[in-house]
């Protein structure tokens, strides 16, 4: 991993996984993770390797993007850290780094969500394995960080993955998900123990909007009982909201998910929100092959 657990954050969302897609990655799906930081987080290589390249990043106005090569053998990596707003002086196109050396400092992101302002601090990280390759998209070789861990990087995500919380987890919820899917996406999530729906679907209809959902709910045989929108509220702390919108009643929820495990509070129609998860059912999804 590209940090220590000193310099992690989720004020937005934590890490942004793989193969997501939305309005940047809409065809695509994301080649890396977008890893939050704390203001001033220091931004790490992940492994020794050799400086491939330092340039202006092509994204964020101002930033830095560095560039590292790695060998095993005579299989051949590249790391790649964007958005950075300094490197560090000795990080040098052809000079070695360590694993752990500092190459620069997460830059800060100013956007908007609905009438939200947020301030956070990130880095887009991507491997691209040379030996790999995905066909005619962007990144071709981009592989995801998750298979490549070793124990350090595996502990330190294992703190920060069950935090993470975005708009596409509903229906991409895993830290590698596939990059070839199409849209409509449809996700299916099943009851496993609590009290709730014994089925929730949920659709994103268009890979450009990352919170534009439909859902059905769903009988044991599968029948849709209720049918309508969703909304999310998931920059909402400590725990993210949903509302799942009928043309007759309003289901008001919160919600944590973590991989293919959904835990779903979620009130009859007209009653309050639920306060915490204390009571929430627990919903599976089928896991990518």
């Amino acid at each position: 991993m590209p940090l220590t657990a000193g310099d992690s954050a989720n004020t937005a969302f934590g890490l942004a996984p793989f193969g997501y897609h939305g309005a940047d990655h809409a065809e695509d799906g994301h080649p890396g993770w977008d890893i939050e930081f704390r203001a001033g987080g220091l931004v790490r290589a992940a492994a020794d390797g050799t400086v491939l390249g330092v340039a202006a990043d092509p994204v964020a106005v101002g930033g830095s993007t560095v560039q590292v090569e790695h060998s095993a053998g005579q299989h051949f990596y590249r790391t790649v850290y964007t958005n950075l707003s300094s490197v560090a002086d000795d990080v040098v196109v052809g000079e070695p780094v360590a694993q752990g050396q500092v190459l620069g400092v997460a830059g800060s992101v100013s956007l908007t969500v609905g009438t939200t302002p947020v301030v956070y601090s990130m880095t887009h990280f991507q491997i691209d394995d040379f030996d790999f390759y995905a066909g005619s998209i962007p990144n071709p070789n981009a592989v995801s960080p998750e298979l490549l861990l070793n124990a350090d990087g595996r502990a330190i995500f294992d703190r920060t993955w069950p935090l993470a919380v975005f708009a596409h987890e509903l229906t991409e919820p895993f830290a590698t998900n596939p990059r070839a899917v199409t849209f409509p996406l449809t996700r299916v999530w099943q009851l496993e123990s609590g009290e709730g729906p014994a089925g929730i679907s949920f659709t994103r209809r268009n890979a450009r909007a990352a919170a534009d959902y439909q859902f059905t709910i769903l009988a044991e045989s599968g029948t849709a009982l209720e049918a309508g929108t969703v909304t999310l509220g998931y920059l909402s702390r400590p725990l993210p909201t949903i509302d799942l919108v009928a043309a007759t009643s309003v289901r008001l929820g919160v919600y944590d998910i973590i991989d293919d495990r959904m835990r779903l509070a979620i009130a009859a129609p007209g009653a309050p929100r639920p306060a915490d998860l204390g009571g929430a059912a627990i919903y599976r999804t089928a896991r990518p092959r």
